[in-house]
C-alpha cells in the first residue's frame, strides 16, 4: 500500500468490487465516481441505498483479497474444475505438433555446407 494514499480509497476501491452495478453507472454516465464516493463516505457501506446495487454471490465479504481481487476460494474452484486428464492430452498435442514444427523448420533451413580450404594463390606454379 502507498503512504501517500488514504486508507478510505482503497476501502472504496473493495466497496465497489462488491457492487459492480456502481461501476456500470459510472460508465455510463448516470453517476461520477466524485458522487457516489461522497455518498459512501456519508451513508456507509451498510446502508441500505447499496442493496440493489450489491453482488448476489458474494461469498463471504470479510475473507482476504490478492492483489488481482480474487478470493482465495474462486481460485481454488477454478482449479477443482481442470480435468487434469484433458490437461495431460492437449499438452501432448501441443508437445507433438512442436515437435512437428522443429521438424518442418529444419527442412527449410539451407545445410551448412563444410567450410572449404583457402585456396593456395600460387597454385599454378608447380615450383
Amino acid at each position: 500500500m502507498n503512504g501517500s494514499t488514504p486508507e478510505s480509497i482503497y476501502e472504496f476501491r473493495e466497496f465497489l468490487y462488491r457492487h459492480p452495478d456502481l461501476i456500470r453507472e459510472v460508465r455510463a454516465g448516470k453517476q461520477t465516481w466524485n458522487q457516489i464516493y461522497q455518498d459512501w463516505m456519508v451513508l456507509g457501506e451498510e446502508h441500505e441505498h447499496w442493496d440493489s446495487y450489491r453482488m448476489d454471490d458474494v461469498s463471504v465479504p470479510d475473507e482476504k483479497k490478492d492483489s488481482t481481487g480474487h478470493t482465495l476460494s474462486s481460485v481454488l474452484s477454478i482449479i477443482e474444475q481442470i480435468n487434469i486428464d484433458d490437461l495431460q492430452k492437449q499438452i501432448s498435442q501441443f508437445s507433438g505438433m512442436m515437435g512437428n514444427v522443429q521438424q518442418v523448420m529444419r527442412h527449410f533451413q539451407k545445410p551448412e555446407e563444410p567450410p572449404k580450404p583457402p585456396q593456395d594463390p600460387f597454385s599454378f606454379r608447380r615450383f
